[in-house]
């Protein structure tokens, strides 16, 4: 008799020879007797911690999440089980380096979008046919292992939201529906994604074809989208509903919306809820963390929850709007100043605001020469960073600087001999490029008349830099030209923040 030795360090084949609690528990690493009590208790709540959590879309979402055995029992499944899952591309929900921006991301700058809803998403997914799943030759599991895996991964007849299990079983039971909507995509050249119960198609051609839709009404504004056939005959064959309420057809020339973000051009956050943001923290400031969590999240005056909303909203903003963004720094500033406490990336980002529009780094025997742009652009209405301005007796003035290059919108350094000649200043200059790296145009150099930038940085030879000019009559005209380009660049940059913020 010929044993396959390997099937013993596979949980799946070992899943597949099981055939009691002890089998199970023991491809899953558990205490049998443990593990007899968990499954023997899963559905009456004894091992479930109800609550619920509000929607960014309003209302709340009702949570179901597993604690002590019955938690470790579904981690461990959820394990084995991942082994077998190949997420196709279409899939952005629940997958690793896929997240509803990526989703949305696929989606951007498209004539037409369409957003469908699947209804009750992990609740229409019930016992018997999370149990039908195991049963199937997807897995192979025979019918005791299988009604026995269903009873520890349904709660109350449906996939609780909570459980680390739910979205890898979610999304191998949603394979058939997508296998029918993707059909449609490729035949009509569509994109078509699903993150989680969110569906979208969307064209780069003007042209809606019937089979997706027959038609809406009104044509502009709230409007109800008849699909096509095609589309609720795949919803059916793969026993989903199809939430009405929530289907809509977004053109051009509207605010096109997918899964949570405004993708016309590229993805955003919509302004709206930036400025709702700005409202909760200003209220929090004027009237308290407790009475801005009545006002806002209606059924807790806890301040500790309205933090966790505030603090679930700005990773929710830092992880679309991306690294270094301006607008988020400002959010985490005024939530740090508004009273929020232990939260060390946001108070990072917080540090990250902007005070200076200008770094004018150069060495003292070129002071004579800075302070004259330094004047020009003050008069201008800019706010420099000017070492015999910003550094105050007693301050450390490597502190002082790295401060001063962090709050900074632009580092100006003027490159002469002596600049190169000294060590503070090289120092400064090889933080600005550490510093700014992926931001380009952020640093503007400006050379003496004798000085080569590319003999003594090349680095910054590929970089456009102005010349002091060697005469000192055209020095005026140099300076004024020089200060209304850095602050042209300041008043657009600070417009771009103006304009994505609000």
């Amino acid at each position: 008799m010929n044993i396959d030795v390997s099937a013993f360090d596979d949980p799946i084949a070992r899943l597949r020879m099981a055939h009691s609690f002890q089998d199970i528990s023991s491809a899953l690493g558990l205490d049998p007797s443990r593990f007899f009590y968990v499954v023997k208790n899963a559905d009456n709540g004894l091992y479930y911690k109800e609550f619920q959590i509000p929607k960014k879309s309003g209302g709340v979402r009702d949570i179901a999440k597993p604690v002590r055995g019955l938690a470790l029992a579904q981690d461990r499944l959820a394990t084995v089980l991942q082994t077998r899952f190949d997420p196709k591309p279409f899939v952005k929900g629940y997958v690793k380096g896929e997240s509803f921006l990526t989703n949305a991301q696929y989606h951007e700058r498209r004539k037409w979008v369409l957003n469908i809803d699947v209804k009750e998403f992990f609740p229409s997914i019930g016992f018997a046919r999370v149990r039908g799943l195991f049963m199937s030759e997807f897995f192979g599991f025979n019918e005791r292992v299988a009604t026995i895996l269903a009873r520890i991964t349904t709660f109350r007849d449906g996939l609780p939201q909570g459980a680390s299990t739910s979205p890898l079983i979610a999304n191998i039971i949603a394979h058939n529906l997508d296998k029918r909507l993707m059909a449609i995509a490729v035949k009509n050249r569509l994109r078509y994604t699903r993150f989680a119960d969110d569906i979208t198609f969307s064209s780069s051609q003007k042209t809606i074809p019937p089979s997706v839709i027959r038609g809406w009404e009104p044509m502009y504004g709230s409007r109800t989208v008849h699909l096509a056939a095609e589309i609720q005959d795949a919803f059916k064959s793969a026993r989903f509903e199809i939430n009405d309420a929530k289907t809509r057809i977004l053109l051009s020339s509207e605010r096109q919306e997918v899964t949570g973000l405004i993708v016309n051009r590229k993805a955003n956050v919509w302004r709206r809820d930036i400025a709702k943001l700005r409202m909760k923290l200003h209220s929090a400031r004027v009237h308290g963390a407790g009475k801005a969590a009545k006002l806002w999240l209606k059924d807790t005056e806890n301040p500790a929850h309205f933090w966790q909303h505030i603090e679930g909203w700005l990773s929710y903003i830092s992880q679309v709007r991306g690294k270094d963004d301006p607008v988020t720094a400002k959010l985490c500033k005024m939530a740090v100043l508004s009273g929020l406490k232990g939260a060390p990336w946001i108070e990072a980002y917080a540090d990250m605001v902007r005070e200076f529009d200008v770094f004018l780094s150069h060495a003292s025997e070129d002071k004579p020469k800075v302070r004259i742009l330094k004047q020009k652009l003050e008069d201008l209405g800019g706010k420099v960073f000017f070492d015999e301005d910003s550094i105050k007796w007693g301050d450390t003035l490597a502190e002082k600087i790295n401060h001063g290059l962090l709050k900074s919108k632009y580092f100006v350094p003027f490159l002469s001999n002596t600049f190169a000649a000294k060590g503070w200043t090289n120092k400064e200059l090889n933080s600005a490029i550490a510093m700014n790296v992926n931001r380009k145009g952020r640093i503007l150099p400006i050379c003496d008349g004798d000085f080569s930038i590319a003999n003594n940085y090349p680095l910054l030879n590929d970089t456009l830099y102005k010349q002091w000019p060697l005469d000192a009559a055209e020095e005026e005209v140099f300076v004024a030209t020089a200060a209304d380009e850095i602050m042209k660049r300041i008043q657009e940059s600070n417009a771009q923040a103006n304009d994505l913020s609000g």
